[in-house]
């Protein structure tokens, strides 16, 4: 997500425009955007080290914008604003799913997030998220006037070069057709549920029988749950990938399963839509925003459901050839410039910036 919202603040500023970038050390957040970051004297980028916890917002951050001269328009900011900031924010929130979920977050996470979430989303000058569900989530749950809450979508990266599925495949031990999981192992993921369809699928067609599951993802928050306590038969975790790698994967993957019970945007479906491959995913929150009429829905909690779908995205050919073109419609919807101009509007609302900083 910073990736894209750097490259759309950069891709749409004017010559009247500076922008000072703060990323943390060794980050990938300024990957792929070509020339011009770092050759212009309308833009800057510090690296810092990022530490853990409150001291970014509650002291590095608000340091580093005293320090910047002339002092900024605006400051962008993600999940949490600066402390004791006397710029005006525009606060960056991709979701409430620790106010929804709660159980899902370790305790002192949980209590952060929902104590300077709600107190800092009454108080900066914009509000923005990624979706329109994440919006009324928003200025339901929080009381936000819904002038100051502006929908900043997301949008795909289209397929590099083509990959060396071959490669891929031997590296990450990846044989034989295959059923893809990709993110983070996040409890909200429902991972387990996907691999149970997954089992009941192939013990139910017999010509499933030599697939395997791909959880592509790095370990997160309770995820060693996942391993432990379902049938692990056919299931490859390779952890977190390369983009060469979740490129390959999501070309050579029969389906895209995403059973997540809770997500403010939903990126992995709108990556496998534009390379060609079918999704099954969850029916809830901005899920069926997202993905539209180009995948097929489910109730995340329905194992049942979500087999019959599996099958039915590998094996009926009238349905899969649908949500391949369905797919790459959705894809192009959701394109770079759809966010930059979403972006810059939000922005020019708050004030018109002779620089914007973001961290």
């Amino acid at each position: 997500m910073a990736r894209a919202l750097v490259r759309s603040l950069v891709a749409g500023h004017e010559e009247t425009d500076r922008i000072e970038l703060l990323t943390a050390a060794g980050s990938d957040a300024l990957g792929g955007l070509g020339v011009g970051i770092g050759t212009q004297d309308r833009i800057r980028v510090t690296q810092a080290v990022r530490h853990e916890g409150p001291r970014h917002f509650a002291w590095d951050l608000p340091v580093w914008l005293r320090r910047l001269t002339p002092r900024p328009d605006l400051v962008l900011c993600l999940t949490h604003a600066p402390l004791g900031n006397p710029v005006p924010v525009a606060l960056m929130v991709p979701d409430l799913s620790f106010e929804h979920l709660p159980d899902a977050f370790p305790r002192l996470t949980r209590l952060r997030l929902q104590t300077l979430v709600r107190r800092q989303t009454s108080k900066v000058d914009r509000v923005l998220t990624i979706s329109e569900f994440c919006r009324a989530d928003l200025i339901a749950t929080y009381g936000l006037d819904p002038l100051r809450v502006h929908h900043v979508p997301l949008h795909v990266d289209l397929p590099g070069a083509s990959h060396d599925v071959g490669d891929m495949r031997r590296r990450l031990g990846v044989a034989g057709p295959f059923v893809l999981y990709l993110g983070n192992l996040h409890p909200r993921k429902n991972l387990p549920i996907a691999i149970a369809a997954f089992h009941r699928a192939v013990a139910d067609h017999a010509e499933l029988r030599h697939h395997g599951f791909v959880v592509a993802g790095a370990p997160w928050w309770g995820s060693r749950d996942h391993r432990t306590d379902i049938d692990l038969t056919a299931v490859r975790f390779p952890g977190r990938v390369s983009d060469d790698d979740r490129d390959a994967l999501l070309s050579a993957a029969d389906v895209l399963v995403y059973p997540s019970r809770f997500e403010g945007f939903g990126l992995p479906p709108l990556e496998a839509f534009a390379r060609g491959t079918p999704v099954v995913a969850s029916n809830v929150t901005a899920i069926p925003e997202i993905c539209g009429d180009a995948a097929l829905m489910v109730d995340p909690d329905d194992e049942v459901a979500m087999a019959k779908a599996i099958v039915a995205a590998v094996n009926d050919k009238v349905v899969r050839r649908s949500l391949i073109e369905a797919g790459y419609r959705r894809a192009a919807h959701y394109n770079d410039g759809l966010t930059t101009a979403a972006l810059w509007e939000a922005l020019r609302a708050t004030t018109r910036p002779a620089m914007a900083t973001t961290a």
